[in-house]
């Protein structure tokens, strides 16, 4: 296997460009088949995605920062994709019961099943991905994530717009995804690290015992972000959820900028860690917030002055009525960044305690503030739960952190 690296701020570079057409493919995704199908095939796809994150938890289990945080290689690559290949049996099974027993109507149900099979595809192909960040390979990484994205975007507009039938064209990403990994991932991911998954023996599973706590505190959390977007399905309908969806989908742009950045760190906070540079660590993180701060002083000014423009472009007028949506939206957005750095700094310094508290906490206040709110301001009260329950997640993050560095 080659040992070559490429050097930190190109794998930056190489994360961002893959992270941002992902996003990008995904955004456009939902703002096209607004134009391709409606806003019910909007609000399925949304509802599927929005399921899909959570099922994706799942399968993660906790172990993707742990991976790329481990130097010490106390696990091999072949037990940490052997470990996921376990988590996405369990994932397809727990999934599909709760899908088959859910109360959605049938065409939400079967799209449902078909976004988990896709999202687990790409799970496997993550799982590569963290061993490929341990030998600062995200070259490999990125160009993975341009080409299953950008086909995948292409393959479900092409078959929405021949056939109009959403779960054909849930099927066609599949087929794309699955042909990316076998055609690719493994291919060239062979050459620098170990493809072949070790499914035998107790270290896979005790690898998953360990990473269990995390894998509980990352499951809450996508449940926290995915609670008032199902409440807004459940006080109102399908197209109200799928106007939600639309205009929050131009937003998370900003969260996926901040995350070309958070997200390769986790391997250099840990070399902090291991080396007590505790100096070091907290310069990395200062360095976080303040791209965080100017991340949303910028969205704030583009919903200002050019926010009910950018919505009437994307879709039309009839949508610019729910520019109000904007401005929380944003603050959604980065304060959700904020919570994915301070996530992945308590599995660095594995303080999975303080991590779940967070977590179980803050999920709390996203039930009761969509419960309270939703039904008396709609849209704008799943703005606000967000907010309130993201706050909540972050002030417990930091608290138990600064506990954590204080001991060591």
């Amino acid at each position: 296997m080659e040992e070559r690296s490429v050097s930190i701020k190109k794998n930056i570079v190489w994360n961002s460009i893959g992270t941002f057409v992902m996003f990008f493919c995904q955004w456009l995704m939902m703002v096209l088949v607004v134009r391709l199908s409606g806003y019910a095939d909007s609000g399925i796809l949304s509802l599927s995605v929005s399921c899909g994150n959570v099922f994706l938890i799942i399968a993660a289990f906790g172990v993707k920062t742990y991976q790329v945080s481990d130097i010490k290689d106390k696990y091999s690559d072949g037990e940490y994709l052997g470990a996921k290949i376990w988590t996405i049996l369990l994932t397809v099974v727990i999934g599909g019961i709760w899908t088959i027993l859910s109360a959605y109507e049938g065409i939400e149900k079967t799209s449902i099943l078909l976004y988990l099979i896709y999202i687990m595809v790409y799970s496997y192909s993550d799982a590569v991905y963290g061993s490929l960040q341990k030998k600062w390979r995200l070259d490999i990484a990125g160009i993975s994530m341009c080409i299953r994205n950008i086909a995948a975007l292409f393959i479900f507009c092409l078959v929405l717009y021949f056939t109009k039938e959403i779960r054909i064209a849930l099927v066609s990403i599949l087929a794309a995804s699955l042909l990316v990994l076998f055609l690719y991932d493994i291919p060239a991911s062979k050459k620098v690290v170990e493809v072949s998954p070790v499914l035998k023996g107790k270290k896979p599973f005790l690898l998953l015992w360990e990473c269990f706590p995390y894998a509980v505190y990352t499951f809450l959390h996508t449940l926290l972000l995915t609670v008032p977007k199902l409440a807004v399905r459940g006080f109102f309908d399908k197209e109200t959820l799928g106007i939600y969806s639309a205009v929050m989908a131009p937003v998370t742009v900003l969260q996926v900028a901040a995350t070309f950045v958070i997200n390769p760190l986790s391997t250099l906070l840990a070399a902090r860690l291991e080396a007590r540079d505790f100096k070091g660590l907290l310069k990395i993180l200062g360095k976080c917030f303040l791209m965080l701060l100017g991340i949303l002083a910028i969205g704030i000014l583009v919903s200002i002055f050019l926010g009910r423009w950018g919505l009437n472009l994307l879709y039309g007028s009839e949508i610019t009525e729910y520019t109000y949506l904007l401005i929380p939206m944003v603050v959604v957005s980065v304060m959700t960044a904020l919570t994915i750095l301070l996530g992945n700094l308590a599995i660095v310094i594995r303080d999975h305690v303080g991590a779940n508290v967070s977590a179980v906490l803050g999920l709390a206040a996203a039930f009761v503030f969509s419960i309270v709110l939703i039904p008396k301001i709609g849209m704008q009260g799943a703005n606000w739960a967000l907010i309130a329950a993201l706050f909540v997640q972050d002030v417990i993050l930091i608290f138990a952190a600064r506990l954590k560095l204080r001991k060591r």
